[in-house]
């Protein structure tokens, strides 16, 4: 509840000082401590804008603070999605990646068993499959 002096409320809305004082005389408008309310006012003149211009800049910086509370709750709503989507991303990749360090661990142990077992065959094969044993003893060096 804003209060106005008699003259104030009457430069607002366009009457002379004396039509106030006679709306309060007649009882149509309320006054509280010799001012009139903007309350009181607004029920004698329904169709008069009574908002000052520092009213309307409240007004204006209230619906500029609504707006940015919405757009910041979007945001956030926004970014807890990307952030569950993005979680669901990693751990879906984090699963892969342990799968394919299991592979790596047992194809690591193959090779390795394998060239074990390629020197023991070395040592108790022919002389003439010595070259072609070397050759694959090699590849899988290389390979490795």
């Amino acid at each position: 509840m804003i209060k106005l002096s008699v003259s104030k409320a009457a430069r607002m809305l366009g009457i002379s000082r004396f039509d106030i004082q006679n709306q309060i005389n007649n009882g149509k408008l309320q006054t509280h401590e010799g001012y009139v309310t903007t309350d009181s006012l607004r029920l004698a003149y329904p169709n008069t804008n009574l908002d000052s211009e520092q009213d309307q800049r409240i007004q204006k910086m209230q619906q500029i603070k609504n707006a940015a509370v919405m757009k910041m709750e979007v945001d956030t709503a926004t970014h807890d999605k990307n952030k569950q989507a993005y979680m669901g991303v990693i751990t879906n990749l984090k699963s892969k990646l342990y799968k394919e360090e299991i592979k790596n661990q047992h194809y690591e142990m193959v090779f390795s068993e394998l060239t074990e077992r390629l020197k023991i065959l070395e040592k108790h094969c022919h002389s003439k499959d010595k070259a072609a044993l070397h050759k694959l003893q090699n590849w899988i060096e290389s390979s490795h």
